[in-house]
């Protein structure tokens, strides 16, 4: 199978960045000239577009419950320049795609502390319930300044 239908159907499965598309050729042995020339063809027929790629990606991530963050930092690993990812979610926000991330990141805070009367909790209980509200809003991406804002209003 040569480069081009191989990277193809890599891309069937579902949208890939260009990096990740070089990356995976390489990992089956194709050589860089062929690589480079795959890239460039899915390019040209608009099959690949980091741009675009960074706006599904970001939305999905939102669609997940993950913060702005770790959604970054998950691009940045698929090898999205940093430009590209911060163009898209200015995009997006100005479309108005971006949801309020407090908003989110409460919305999880109150699951995690759903079941629990957090005025019956003594002092070392309320702490460990803090910590585990925050590290669930920090797994997902969240700064630090919503983590804390979100502990204040479910954990007081």
């Amino acid at each position: 199978m040569n480069a081009i239908d191989r990277a193809m159907s890599y891309l069937n499965v579902r949208a890939r960045s260009c990096k990740e598309i070089e990356r995976y050729l390489t990992d089956k042995g194709y050589e860089e000239n062929e690589i480079k020339e795959a890239v460039q063809q899915l390019l040209e027929y608009k099959y690949l577009d980091d741009a675009n790629f960074a706006r599904i990606y970001i939305q999905y991530g939102f669609d997940k419950g993950r913060g702005s963050v770790r959604i970054k930092q998950e691009l940045l690993s698929k090898g999205v320049a940093d430009d590209v990812i911060e163009d898209a979610f200015y995009q997006l926000e100005d479309e108005g795609e971006i949801p309020d991330q407090f908003q989110l990141a409460l919305k999880i805070g109150r699951d995690v502390v759903r079941d629990v009367d957090v005025s019956s909790l003594d002092y070392r209980e309320k702490k460990k319930l803090e910590a585990k509200v925050g590290r669930r809003l920090a797994s997902r991406g969240f700064s630090t300044d919503i983590v804390y804002r979100v502990i204040k209003e479910v954990c007081l």
